[in-house]
């Protein structure tokens, strides 16, 4: 993948302008029938996302491995399931990996979700109906006290309704000084125990037509006092976008995104978080997202995507000019 970008920040690849890097060079097996199903992806990949600088696939790899995806599934009926390992989270509708996206970039809601988490999942449907929930290690703290949760309800072919939730059973960690504020691995949310110890709700709208899908979803993420993390002040955060998709042709279509989010920090939440999205405490901001793609007979992908985001507070824009994805299956 190759980038441009203002604003950069930190070292390696988010420091630059301009670069390149390996965002999927993963391969994928799997065992989907049976009582005993098999899913792994491993290799080197990356997280594009929404108003962040650029990171390079080593410091992905840090954060879940190179074995990111690893779970075995138990399958006695067709509308039951147990699957144990390290599982895709079920928070939110943006993929983890950007050729599950509409857009390159996750969104402000998937900024702050987590990715992948160690733990046990079941799963059951009924009808229109379907509903997972999780025991797991939230944003790959390696410490099993978060429960997540997502219901599904399919009004037909082309629309379906979701609900998610996840939240901490106790406590992970104690803040005793935020300047070193680093337990969870999972560094695209700023390896904070703040986000170890928050919950999330949100809800998401799937229409999914024949040559068009659009997804609106809105998320609040709540970090409460809890005086055996360390926390005195309560924080909380409210994130939404509408992502679309419209099928051009057989091989091109042209994807867009708007989002926005407000981060109400305060206490030890802004000074481990920077609000949330790294923005400041009390700050909003508005992205948008085009990307057209090319796709030739499900083998080549070519995806291009322009991003603006304008943070209010502090007053800086940030812009992403062709960010080019190119990725063979």
């Amino acid at each position: 993948m190759g980038f441009a970008q203002t604003n950069p920040a930190g070292t390696g690849l988010n420091g630059k302008n301009f670069g390149a890097g390996i965002t999927n060079g993963l391969i994928s097996i799997s065992k989907p029938a049976g009582l005993i199903q098999l899913y792994l992806t491993a290799g080197a990949y990356n997280f594009p996302n929404l108003g962040q600088p650029f990171h390079s696939a080593s410091t992905a790899l840090q954060d879940f491995t190179a074995l990111p995806s690893a779970y075995l599934t138990i399958a006695p009926l067709s509308n039951f399931s147990v699957s144990i390992g390290q599982l895709p989270t079920l928070i939110g509708y943006t993929g983890t990996l950007d050729y599950n996206r509409m857009n390159i970039e996750g969104g402000f809601p998937w900024t702050i979700q987590p990715s992948f988490s160690r733990g046990i999942q079941i799963n059951y449907s009924y009808g229109p109906v379907s509903a997972s929930v999780s025991w797991n290690d939230g944003y790959f703290s390696n410490r099993y006290n978060v429960i997540s949760s997502l219901l599904t309800y399919t009004i037909n072919q082309e629309n379906s309704v979701s609900i998610y939730a996840d939240g901490n059973t106790g406590h992970t960690g104690t803040v005793n000084d935020v300047s070193t504020l680093r337990f969870s691995k999972n560094g695209y949310v700023d390896s904070s125990l703040v986000y170890d110890n928050s919950n999330i709700y949100g809800l998401y709208y799937t229409y999914s037509g024949s040559n068009f899908t659009i997804t609106p979803e809105v998320q609040y993420m709540y970090t409460p006092i809890n005086w055996a993390f360390g926390t005195t002040q309560s924080s909380n955060d409210i994130s939404a976008m509408i992502h679309a998709d419209y099928y051009l042709t057989k091989t091109w279509s042209i994807a867009t995104g708007v989002d926005y989010e407000h981060a109400n920090s305060t206490g030890e939440g802004t000074a481990a978080t920077g609000g949330y999205f790294g923005y400041g405490a009390g700050s909003s901001a508005i992205g948008v997202i085009i990307t057209p793609t090319y796709v030739d007979n499900g083998y080549l992908y070519v995806m291009n995507s322009l991003m603006f985001i304008s943070p209010t507070i502090p007053p800086v824009s940030a812009l992403v000019i062709g960010l080019t994805s190119l990725e063979t299956s």
